[in-house]
């Protein structure tokens, strides 16, 4: 009889093998996460820099809505206005002094009646000072 001679086949995936595609794996998680925290950053920016520019589009609107109403008047309806407009800066200006003034003379008076008041008080204590002597 023949020898049977066994052949014992090493395994075609190894420790190493199976280590090595979990470190591959292990690496491309990683790189997913990384990649999505990546996204996720680029992502709030973009929306900052949308509505950066929203911002910036209708401070423009505003602006040439201010600007285009005054290109139709005519000029004596402009020099009508800025007469109107001189004239309502002359009444704030006396509004805003006859206020200075009022606030002024009103301080004054509270301090004349502080001083009044205290003087009235020494006075009472000098009284009461020479009562107990």
């Amino acid at each position: 009889m023949a020898d049977p001679t066994v052949i014992v086949q090493t395994p075609v995936i190894t420790d190493t093998v199976i280590i090595a595609a979990l470190a591959i794996i292990g690496v491309f998680i990683i790189y997913l996460m990384l990649r999505e925290v990546r996204l996720m950053k680029t992502s709030n920016r973009q929306i900052e820099v949308e509505l950066e520019k929203d911002k910036l589009k209708l401070l423009q609107q505003h602006a040439d809505a201010k600007k285009f109403p005054f290109t139709r008047l005519s000029p004596e309806q402009t020099s009508e206005i800025k007469t109107v407009e001189d004239e309502n800066t002359n009444l704030e200006t006396g509004i805003f002094a006859k206020e200075k003034l009022i606030e002024t003379r009103i301080t004054r008076l509270e301090n004349y009646v502080k001083t009044r008041k205290l003087d009235n008080m020494m006075g009472k204590i000098s009284e009461e000072e020479k009562k107990v002597k």
